[in-house]
């Protein structure tokens, strides 16, 4: 199986406001996203800037896990079935819908702490005032605002070809699947079974 390639963006410093932030996009030859990959790639800014072939004011909070984010890029491969097109942006959107959740489900316990916050109708308590001056709050926020505005970007940017492989794999009024051919989806309308 042939290494496709595989984009990261390393974020210079997360204290900075995302609208400002800037970074290294890293491009390696690899299957798929994975700790082994985001490794080579930090690993690979760290030795770009250790020899001094990246600007010295780079990276002053030094290179983090949390630094590390993967950027999906449209394929280039125009000799995709649309079905398959379609798969591809479903895997892709199902990846950020967890991302996202699993991000709002962390934030779940920061809820009064905001909530005060932007009512300003209290003071906070003495823990919510620890949870606010946590640094993994501020990082569990942003996470939840990047997901969420990823997912976004991403289903605004869909073909809507996704929807070809829900049609592919449809299940009846039984609950029996039916399977049919990306043809038959393709060329029209999918073929139902018959009922006996």
């Amino acid at each position: 199986m042939s290494k496709g390639i595989v984009s990261y963006l390393i974020v210079d410093n997360l204290e900075t406001p995302p609208r400002l932030r800037e970074g290294v996009i890293v491009r390696l030859f690899a299957r798929r996203d994975s700790p082994r990959t985001r490794e080579a790639a930090i690993d690979l800014v760290r030795s770009l800037w250790e020899e001094d072939r990246l600007p010295a004011e780079r990276f002053a909070n030094g290179i983090t896990e949390e630094s590390i984010m993967a950027v999906s890029e449209p394929t280039p491969n125009t000799d995709l079935l649309p079905v398959e097109r379609g798969a591809r942006e479903l895997c892709h959107l199902l990846n950020l819908q967890v991302a996202h959740q699993q991000a709002c489900h962390d934030a779940r316990p920061l809820v009064s702490v905001v909530r005060a916050v932007l009512e300003e109708q209290r003071p906070l308590s003495p823990e919510e005032l620890e949870i606010a001056g946590d640094r993994k709050t501020a990082k569990i926020l942003q996470k939840v605002a990047s997901t969420c505005a990823e997912l976004t970007r991403c289903r605004e940017s869909t073909s809507g070809d996704a929807k070809l492989v829900l049609d592919i794999i449809r299940a009846d009024v039984e609950g029996d699947v039916q399977v049919v051919s990306p043809q038959d989806i393709t060329n029209g309308a999918p073929k139902v079974k018959e009922k006996s």
